[in-house]
Parts: structure tokens; C-alpha cells; sequence
């Protein structure tokens, strides 16, 4: 039976989803993130399928969202980086805690999200060596590029953004993995993507693959197209999700 925990780390609220006659047991630990609007609530199927998998899943709340929820700003994507930002911030807080009460077994560590969750994936993977493996579910990896397509599409619509919106924003080079594919260095990680994404362009993560898949450091990374499939996981995406997460944590 998966049982699901409410806690509070610091000032971050929590979903913990662990099997109940394995809560206080040393288990493979996975932090998934959910989208933007959305919350950790919503993606407790995800994680109820990987409990199932013996492994303990956190479902933080981004900033601005769920528990955190505040209005968002009028300028286009501000708070949606604001909410990346703060769940790049937090990673080490969630997982100290668990390293701290010496709950992961063998140091293995998993992250995975949907969405700007994914995005959120991805730009771990570019500073977090210690983390396992990875799945990045309808994400880009190209922040870079994805913030640029906000910035012309708000000009094209005529709505209000700073002139130094890219500086206000610069951060984002660091954690880029379009940048820094190196940083992957051999791990498993597992990308999801539907061709009719009308949210989060297909082609990005897509090219982003094809660049990398032959270099000896992407040995472990794979790419699942969903054809004709849009912004939306589906029961069987969540169990090939669960299936890669059992496989690289066992």
C-alpha cells in the first residue's frame, strides 16, 4: 500500500509518496517536479506508480504555485522563471534532508518532471553531478532558445516586456543543457515529447537529441516521440516512466 506524507522541508511544502511498510526503510529517492500552473498534487499518479517501484518520491510545490500560489505577473514568463529558479534553489535543501536522515540507499537519486518540471530536470542535470538518472517529460533543454521565442512572441502581440528582459534572465545560460550536454557525463536520462506540442516546440528537445545521441557521454540517453501526441501524459508514458526510474535506481 503507498501511503502519501505531508511535510514541510523549511519553507517548502512536500508530497511524500513512499510504500507504507517502507517509509522508514533507506530507498532509492526521486524528486519530481510538476508544470507551470499546476501542483504536486497533480501529479500524484506519477507517483504512486514509482512508490510502487520501491522507490520514494518528493513532490515539491514550485514557488508560485500550489500551497505557494501567487498571481502571476503581467510581464510574459517572469514568474515562470521565477518558479524554475526557485526549484533549482531548493533541490539540495529536499535531498540534504533525506541524505541528513539517512534515507537513500546507495546514493541514488533521481529527477524527473513534466513540463516546466522537465525544464527544471534538465537544468539540474547541468550542476548536480550526484544525481542518477533523469527524465525530462515534454521539457525543453534549451532554455535559451525557448526563453527567446517568449521574448518574440510578446513583440509580436504587442504586450509589455523590459527592454532587458535577456539580462534580467541571464542566469538561465548557466543551467542550459542545450549549452552544456556534457554535463549529462554518461548518465541515463530519458526524454518524452509530442510532435503536436502546442506549448513547448517539439523540435527543441528533438534537435537537442539528434546534436548529442552519437557522443560517447549520451550513451544512456533515450528519446520517445509521442506522434501527433500534444501537452499530455498519458497512463502508459507514466508507466514507461516508472519502468525507466525502477531500472537505474534498483
Amino acid at each position: 500500500m503507498v501511503k502519501i506524507y505531508q511535510k514541510m522541508i523549511q519553507d517548502v511544502p512536500i508530497l511524500e509518496v513512499v510504500s507504507d511498510n517502507l517509509s522508514n526503510e533507506k530507498l532509492p529517492l526521486i524528486v519530481f517536479y510538476h508544470g507551470w500552473r499546476s501542483s504536486k498534487e497533480l501529479v500524484l499518479t506519477q507517483a504512486r506508480k514509482l512508490a510502487q517501484k520501491n522507490i520514494r518520491v518528493i513532490l515539491p510545490d514550485a514557488l508560485n504555485h500550489g500551497q505557494r500560489h501567487t498571481d502571476i505577473s503581467s510581464i510574459p514568463s517572469m514568474t515562470f522563471w521565477n518558479s524554475i529558479q526557485g526549484n533549482l534553489a531548493e533541490f539540495s535543501l529536499i535531498k540534504d534532508f533525506y541524505l541528513k536522515n539517512d534515507l537513500i540507499k546507495d546514493n541514488k537519486i533521481g529527477v524527473g518532471g513534466y513540463s516546466m518540471g522537465g525544464m527544471t530536470t534538465g537544468a539540474l542535470l547541468t550542476v548536480h553531478p550526484e544525481i542518477t538518472a533523469a527524465a525530462i517529460i515534454m521539457g525543453t533543454p534549451n532554455l535559451d532558445a525557448y526563453a527567446k521565442l517568449v521574448r518574440q512572441d510578446a513583440k509580436r502581440r504587442g504586450i509589455y516586456l523590459p527592454e532587458d528582459m535577456e539580462y534580467l534572465t541571464s542566469w538561465l545560460q548557466h543551467y542550459d543543457l542545450n549549452r552544456h550536454p556534457k554535463a549529462i557525463d554518461h548518465r541515463p536520462v530519458l526524454f518524452w515529447h509530442g510532435t503536436a506540442d502546442p506549448r513547448i516546440p517539439y523540435q527543441q528537445s528533438k534537435q537537442f537529441f539528434d546534436r548529442i545521441h552519437s557522443e560517447k557521454f549520451a550513451e544512456q540517453v533515450a528519446f520517445i516521440t509521442g506522434y501527433k501526441a500534444g501537452h499530455l501524459v498519458e497512463t502508459r508514458l507514466m508507466d514507461k516512466i516508472a519502468n525507466f526510474f525502477e531500472y537505474y535506481l534498483e
